[in-house]
Parts: C-alpha cells; sequence; structure tokens
C-alpha cells in the first residue's frame, strides 16, 4: 500500500470522527462586488432616481455613481453597446427603443456605464464527516444580484435598464463515492475501495 493510499486512510479515520463536531467547522465564503450599495433595495432606489435626458454625469457623480469615483463600473462604446442590444441578425436597429437607437447612431458620443453589484454568501452544509472526506459536500449560495445599464450621449443619460434577482437562493451539490480515493488511480483506488469495504459491517 502506497504512503498516498495510507495517508487518505488516516483521513478517513480522522475525519470519522467529526461527526458529533458543530456545523461551524464547514467553510463558508462571502462573495462581493464592490459598490456604494448593500442591499438590492438601495441599489433598485438609485436607479429609480436616475431620469432619461435629465440626469447628467455630474448628477451620477454627485449619487455616487461615477467610473472614476466608483469602484466596478465597466464603460463601454458603441460596438459594445451593439453588441448587447443586437446579438443576432433577427434584430434590427429599428426594433430598438428610440433612446437605443439614438446612441448607437451618434456612435463615438455614445458610451454605455454597467455596474453589477452583487453580494452572494457560500455555506458549505449537511454531514461534517461526509464533507470533510468529500463523499459529499452541499454549498448553499444565498444573497441578491443586479445589474444596471446607463446610455450617455454628450454628457447625460438618454437611456437606462435594470434586471436583477432580489434573492438568490442556490444549491450545489458534489457527490464522490470514493471520497478522498476518487483522484487515486489504478491499483491505489482499488485498495483503498476494499480498505474502505472492509471497515463495514
Amino acid at each position: 500500500m502506497t504512503f498516498r493510499t495510507l495517508l487518505a486512510l488516516s483521513a478517513l479515520a480522522a475525519a470519522l470522527n467529526l461527526g458529533a463536531c458543530a456545523r461551524w467547522i464547514l467553510p463558508s465564503s462571502q462573495e462581493a462586488t464592490e459598490t456604494p450599495y448593500d442591499t438590492y433595495e438601495q441599489a433598485e432606489q438609485a436607479f429609480k432616481r436616475i431620469v432619461p435626458f435629465e440626469t447628467s454625469e455630474e448628477d451620477l457623480a454627485a449619487m455616487g455613481l461615477h467610473p472614476r469615483k466608483t469602484p466596478n463600473i465597466k464603460v463601454v462604446n458603441y460596438l459594445e453597446i451593439m453588441k448587447r442590444f443586437l446579438p443576432q441578425e433577427t434584430v434590427r436597429l429599428a426594433d430598438l427603443d428610440p433612446a437605443v437607437q439614438a446612441c448607437l447612431n451618434a456612435r463615438d458620443a455614445c458610451k454605455g456605464w454597467i455596474l453589477a453589484p452583487e453580494r452572494i454568501a457560500r455555506d458549505r452544509v449537511g454531514d461534517v464527516s461526509l464533507d470533510v472526506l468529500g463523499f459529499d459536500r452541499e454549498t448553499v449560495s444565498s444573497g441578491w444580484r443586479a445589474e444596471m445599464v446607463l446610455l450617455i450621449v454628450d454628457g447625460v443619460v438618454i437611456y437606462k435598464l435594470w434586471s436583477g434577482t432580489p434573492v438568490v437562493q442556490e444549491t450545489k451539490r458534489e457527490v464522490k463515492p470514493l471520497g478522498p480515493f476518487q483522484d487515486l488511480s489504478g491499483a491505489a483506488s482499488g485498495a483503498a475501495a476494499g480498505a474502505i469495504k472492509g471497515t463495514l459491517p
């Protein structure tokens, strides 16, 4: 039996003693795109305050929205805007909102600001022993995400678009029948599987 197999068996024996441990042993993580907003509602309210053909870049800056001051605002040119609104030939320029058409027709005078704030927490849940050994890992993701698109011509917002998911709740489960031996090859994997079967009643 190789050292690698012995090491895996040792991990198996140690992890089996974790069954009575608290769930806080399992890892968790937080994923957030740095923005001025802590909640979905805050981001949505900020979007509602933007008025097409009235709100200027200076107004946006005063609201805390400006690519030179606010992290993670992507600035795109009219070609990238065209790819977003005309993803395929079946969609024609004439089918778009007049404000979008005006922006695209303005070419270099047209630009877009895209902000995609999100806050997602990922927690591993389930049986501690099975998780630590890699037999069965279940991750629950929760939080929110949104996207704000602003089209600007000559320093004034002429079009805005909002989309988002107020409540994100996703579950990912990864099952490996051989657990820590799943990635072992050939004879080592067979020996490990045999060792596991030998310990079963």
